[in-house]
């Protein structure tokens, strides 16, 4: 704890002085979402498409996250089963636990056993999470740092990107004076 306290100082005395420190003080204030995604953004881990990509085909991570609600699943998933009902990366699992529910399902063993029927991961090993475009996948990616996971990331650029890798990443907003 002594650790997280002391980095978290530093981190808060580096953006002071940038002029970014609003995403880490707890009684910010933000102009919109996108400031707030930004916040988390600059406290996490994110991880690349090729990256991503390369961990599925090297068998090198078996949680996937996708934080998206069930309708939007039901489109499509890292992951899914093709026409023969095969699965591109049969190492790793992809489970759907929504942003609303993440801080509440991730340490619930009976949720992991009885609905989602995958091995609970623990708080060293690797998750990756993924929303659309990122926003989301932040955010919870930056919770489930806040409750001790300490190998978790965030899919850059999201859902969208894994299906088009060349899609152009969202851009950080821009407002007078902050981190823009």
């Amino acid at each position: 704890m002594k650790n997280v306290t002391l980095m978290v100082t530093i981190l808060i005395g580096i953006f002071l002085l940038s002029g970014c420190g609003q995403g880490l003080s707890q009684d910010a204030v933000f102009n919109n979402a996108k400031e707030m995604v930004s916040a988390a953004k600059s406290g996490i881990v994110e991880i690349d498409y090729n990256d991503f990509k390369e961990k599925l085909e090297k068998n090198a991570l078996r949680i996937v996250i996708d934080i998206r609600e069930p309708a939007e699943v039901e489109n499509g998933f890292i992951n899914q089963p093709n026409a023969d009902d095969e699965i591109p990366y049969p190492e790793t699992f992809t489970v759907n636990i929504p942003r609303g529910l993440i801080e509440f399902k991730i340490a619930d063993k009976e949720y992991w056993d009885e609905e989602l029927w995958v091995e609970m991961p623990d708080k060293d090993e690797e998750i990756v999470l993924y929303c659309k475009k990122g926003g989301r996948a932040a955010l919870a990616t930056l919770a489930l740092k806040n409750l001790g996971y300490k190998n978790v990331k965030s899919l850059k650029g999201g859902y969208r990107i894994w299906l088009d890798p060349n899609a152009p990443l969202e851009e950080a907003p821009k407002s007078g004076g902050g981190c823009g």
